[in-house]
């Protein structure tokens, strides 16, 4: 499926550029909204901040402001600034896809019936499209910049992306 409409909170774009694979939501995507306040997550600690330089001058990275005040004041309750503005974002624009890796914040898309992937999720795509070879080393890299991954999940993705030794001997 072509996503023409996709909507980031600021995980994915934060880890991606820890890593130098940012380029990787855009040759999946093409375009990635964004509202104010991941925009402001991403810069408000400068330049220094992985994702703020990117956010600031990549054409592909749109910020787009959020009109249901509301939706987001409710969301506030549970979510930070920019999982729920990128959910009532995701929800104002009919997005096809929000890129969005908090548990809580996924669940609160669901009930939304907002389609939702997350990090794995990208990766896997990323493979299965011919956007890069293998998923492991992307994992690797993500876990030591702090990204929050179970084994279970870890080892999931593997066997998704057909990368898991154990399958492969089978």
């Amino acid at each position: 499926m072509a996503y023409q409409i996709v909507v980031s909170d600021t995980t994915a774009i934060t880890h991606l550029a820890k890593i130098g694979a940012l380029n990787i939501l855009h040759q999946l995507y093409t375009t990635i909204y964004i509202p104010d306040a991941v925009y402001v997550e991403l810069t408000s600690h400068g330049l220094k901040n992985p994702g703020s330089y990117e956010a600031q001058t990549y054409p592909w990275i749109k910020r787009v402001s959020v009109k249901d005040k509301p939706l987001v004041d409710t969301l506030l309750k549970t979510l930070d600034a920019g999982e729920s503005e990128a959910i009532a974002l995701a929800k104002q624009m009919n997005a096809d896809l929000l890129i969005i890796d908090e548990k809580l914040g996924r669940g609160h898309a669901k009930k939304m019936e907002i389609t939702i992937v997350g990090m794995v999720g990208v990766l896997l795509s990323a493979k299965k499209k011919g956007v890069t070879l293998k998923v492991q080393p992307y994992l690797d890299r993500l876990i030591t910049t702090g990204f929050k991954l179970s084994p279970k999940i870890y080892n999931m993705a593997l066997d998704a992306a057909g990368e898991n030794e154990a399958f492969k001997k089978a």
